[in-house]
């Protein structure tokens, strides 16, 4: 097993276990025998493989538990904890598993291999276990847990599944992904219940889980496993790795509620169910492990929420303060009027409050305003319980919005600052039954704003009539500089240690006799910093950068002057840094005794172009309805000479700021592969097209792409390496044509067109008589797409036609009756009568067609028709 995946885990968090306490030399006395018994019981590539997966799968789930630790305790202030979990989230970050790497070792590994593969395995199973805890093997059992949703006296209460039936709503008009609620639609509602897995750490997924009867019969068919959520609800602040699992079910559909009864019970009589895990080793007797047989399932009508309650962060909604009235402590000045009502439900939930289904309640004036800080997310979690978050299973989404009706303090003022502050998570509908959002405002510190939550039931019926506020008070962190979290665009494989990140704007305090500053970031093979951080004044002057190794003299570094700072890659190759993956760095500066005066935690993420780069067009009415008529340019222009036809991009198309060859232009259906296969032709932005004039037909579409190919930017690969990045830039149909097509017309020439005062020829022939006409000298063609093509036909452009043959035939009949059409060297010379007879001379004037036949410049033919008249003599 290659080591570089081991050396990843470092030797100091090795010794901190899951609780984050020190582990002695004892407790891994203690704990040979567990991990002996796990090491024998990988006996094959595909239990090591198990095995591995789940190593990963506890190093995540013990970070997700640490991180949302985290939150907490900087939502309490607690400065020792915060280090403490700080420490524990970057150890858990560098102790990732190469899975599919390692995956892939033991694929290839022969069987002579296993026993060292199992050796190493030990080794690699004791260090993660030191990080995270003890693993034991995967799910060994599991049992049903009662909880906030069981009725402690009677034992299991029933798992109760719901039958929504929509009442007609949106939710809400003017608000982002709003839900629009159709009458009478059915829509199926969650219920829930508790299990505890052995292991505790061990993951649980929805696809894992089946309620199974005695007869060994699950609910595959009508029920499904929507969410499975590591569960805290029976947790004390200082357990851990508790094994608590809310598995949250509905039903497929209930219909009339037949197949649902079949199932669930037996005349009468509910029957009993098991929470059923498929999740062990290959070399197991058996794949599951199964509860005990105590739950059961129940249906009922649906009953929408009528009272809105949620907690923002830790704090329950009824201890934070509203503007019920103007004594309300969020307002400076007790003397603003304090005109909304707030409403309540009197009984049921309903999509529309009236003055007799709601009542004026909710007073919360004299609760505290609630702490908020800024740049630091409020999560508002709706709940079923006063005492603890526990979701409903009701009520199907929630937005915030401000609280602009009770923006009272010298108004307007008030609401205008509100307005002009940066959010994110506000006016948009969530569904579930939690959202975040963050005030992002420096000027907004101090300041006290209102929001104000909804939510809707999965009825379509609003769970508060009106919503309801909440406020804050928004402050600043004290100690640590904000984190500045950036992005990075990688938009080609060449100069990337030159590609700048977005700027973020930030603001800086003076630091009092700052020695020693220390720049740490996350590794990449082995190799740090991975990024670097500049740090700009207003005029974009660099005041300080991380790629000094030391901060010897801070006489010409003064902090508070930046106003922005970016990053930039440290490492010349873009494929080494995983795509969407935040990179961290933190800079800690101190002073001479050693001390901390600042530190701020920065971040680069590669992120991959989403579209092209700028200034990349369709030259102006070149595309017109999704099609553009190419007109080729023959390598030839002589008539039945050319023998293919051209057209450069770069005539119809502007690149912009993008390298014009990296735009691949496909033509489909223009060539044909070895096979004699209908095959595309691609081109480079900055090439030519170039075309067999067997398609120049000025009739076929040929379906259009234009890509930009950014190149091997991507840290994705495939059996043949690493992918080029390739966005769409446009798509539209392309016909092949010549000059001579429908935009091309004849006609008898005019004296102006021959620049003659009066006609010198006659379209006009007499039955019997021989004339000499010239008649392509006095046919004028007249092209509408670009006049530089029109032309007589006896000197077309560049002799691009040559006439074949002529006829004037009878429009009444189409018959060559009366004249022969003459043609020498390609053109008209004359027209012969046909053998006279002394009793056919036509009775009045016959109407009669000239038509020509010539070949254009790729061989195709050219008609041509013009009228002419026969007299009689």
């Amino acid at each position: 097993m290659n080591k570089k995946f081991l050396s990843a885990i470092l030797f100091g968090a090795l010794m901190v276990s899951s609780t984050g306490t020190f582990v002695s030399c004892k407790d891994y006395d203690d704990d040979i025998d567990n991990l002996q018994g796990q090491i024998d019981k990988l006996a094959t590539k595909e239990d090591m493989e198990a095995k591995l997966a789940q190593m990963q799968a506890a190093i995540d789930a013990a970070k997700a538990t640490a991180e949302e630790a985290l939150k907490k305790a900087e939502a309490g202030g607690n400065a020792d904890e915060i280090a403490d979990l700080t420490k524990r989230i970057e150890a858990l970050e560098k102790a990732t598993i190469d899975v599919e790497a390692l995956k892939k070792e033991l694929k290839d590994a022969v069987n002579e291999d296993i026993d060292k593969f199992r050796g190493e395995m030990e080794e690699l199973i004791g260090e993660v276990e030191g990080l995270v805890g003890k693993i034991a093997d995967l799910v060994t059992s599991v049992e049903l847990v009662k909880s906030y949703a069981i009725d402690q006296e009677s034992g299991f209460a029933p798992i109760i599944l719901s039958t929504a039936i929509e009442q007609e709503n949106v939710f809400s008009e003017g608000i982002s992904n709003k839900i629009t609620f159709t009458k009478d639609a059915e829509v199926q509602t969650p219920g829930q219940f508790l299990v505890r897995v052995s292991p505790t750490n061990a993951v649980l997924t929805p696809d894992m889980i089946s309620l199974v009867n005695s007869q060994g019969e699950n609910l595959d068919g009508i029920l499904e496993v929507v969410k499975v959520e590591k569960s805290e609800v029976l947790l004390s602040r200082a357990a851990n790795e508790s094994g608590l699992w809310n598995v949250t079910v509905q039903l497929k559909n209930y219909g009339d509620g037949k197949a649902f009864d079949a199932a669930t019970s037996n005349e009468g009589k509910k029957i009993l169910f098991a929470a059923q895990v498929n999740n062990t080793l290959s070399t197991s007797e058996t794949r599951y492990v199964t509860s005990s047989y105590d739950l059961t399932l129940g249906w009922k009508e649906f009953e929408g929420a009528n009272k809105l309650n949620y907690f923002v962060d830790t704090k329950n909604v009824a201890e934070i303060n509203n503007r019920f009235s103007n004594t309300s402590l969020s307002l400076k000045e007790q003397t603003a009027t304090i005109d909304y009502k707030e409403l309540e439900w009197k009984d049921k939930a309903a999509v529309k409050p009236t003055a007799d289904n709601t009542e004026n309640a909710d007073d919360r004036s004299d609760k505290e305003v609630y702490p908020a800080v800024q740049g630091q997310a409020l999560k508002i979690a709706l709940s079923s319980s006063n005492d603890e978050v526990v979701a409903p299973t009701n009520i199907r989404a929630i937005y915030v919005v401000l609280d602009k009706q009770n923006a009272v303090e010298s108004a307007p003022s008030e609401l205008n600052a509100w307005n002009s502050y940066t959010y994110t998570g506000l006016n948009t509908v969530v569904e579930g039954t939690s959202t975040e959002i963050t005030i992002d405002s420096k000027s907004a510190i101090n300041d006290i704003i209102g929001f104000r939550v909804f939510a809707v039931n999965y009825d379509g019926t609003l769970v508060d009539p009106d919503g309801k506020a909440f406020y804050v008070n928004l402050g600043d962190k004290s100690a640590d500089w904000n984190a500045v979290d950036t992005k990075i665009t990688a938009l080609s494989p060449d100069a990337v240690t030159t590609t700048k990140s977005e700027e973020i704007t930030v603001s800086l305090t003076k630091l009092t006799a700052p020695t020693t500053a220390e720049w740490t970031t996350d590794e990449i093979s082995n190799i740090t910093p991975v990024f670097n951080a500049y740090f700009v004044d207003k005029e974009g002057n660099i005041i300080y950068n991380t790629t000094r190794d030391k901060l010897n003299t801070f006489s010409d570094v003064d902090f508070s002057k930046v106003t922005k700072v970016y990053t930039m890659p440290a490492l010349n190759n873009w494929k080494v840094y995983e795509d969407n993956k935040a990179y961290n760095g933190t800079l800690t500066i101190k002073n001479e005794s050693g001390h901390v005066l600042a530190t701020m935690n920065l971040s680069m993420t590669k992120v991959l172009p989403t579209g092209i780069p700028e200034g990349f067009s369709i030259k102006t009415a070149q595309v017109a309805e999704g099609i553009y008529n190419c007109y080729m340019i023959p390598n030839t222009w002589a008539a039945n000479q050319a023998t293919e036809g051209t057209m450069k991009m770069s005539e119809i198309f502007n690149f912009g700021k993008g390298t014009p060859a990296q735009y691949n232009i496909s033509f489909a259906t223009s060539t044909v592969d070895d096979n004699n296969k209908p095959a595309a032709i691609t081109v480079n932005g900055d090439g030519k097209l170039v075309v067999n004039k067997d398609y120049i037909n000025n009739n076929d579409k040929h379906v259009t792409t234009v890509v930009y190919n950014y190149g091997k930017i991507s840290s994705v690969q495939n059996d043949e390496g690493y992918v080029d990045v390739i966005r769409t830039a446009a798509e539209f149909q392309t016909i092949y044509n010549c000059i001579y097509n429908n935009t091309y017309s004849w006609h008898w020439a005019t004296a102006e067109e021959l620049g003659k005062k009066e006609l010198p020829y006659s379209t006009e022939l007499t039955y019997g008589t021989d004339t000499d006409l010239e008649a392509d000298t006095y046919i004028y063609g007249v092209s509408t797409w670009d006049g530089r093509y029109s032309a007589f036909l006896n000197d077309t452009y560049e002799s691009s036609l040559v006439i074949e043959d002529a006829t004037l035939t009878s429009d009444a009949n189409g018959e060559e009756e009366y004249f022969d059409v003459e043609i020498a060297d390609g053109h008209i010379v004359k027209f012969n009568a046909v053998e006279e007879s002394s009793t056919t001379n036509p009775t009045a004037p016959v109407q009669s067609t000239l038509t020509i036949t010539a070949k254009d410049m790729y061989g195709h033919d050219v008609v041509i028709k013009l009228p002419m008249t026969v007299n009689k003599r």
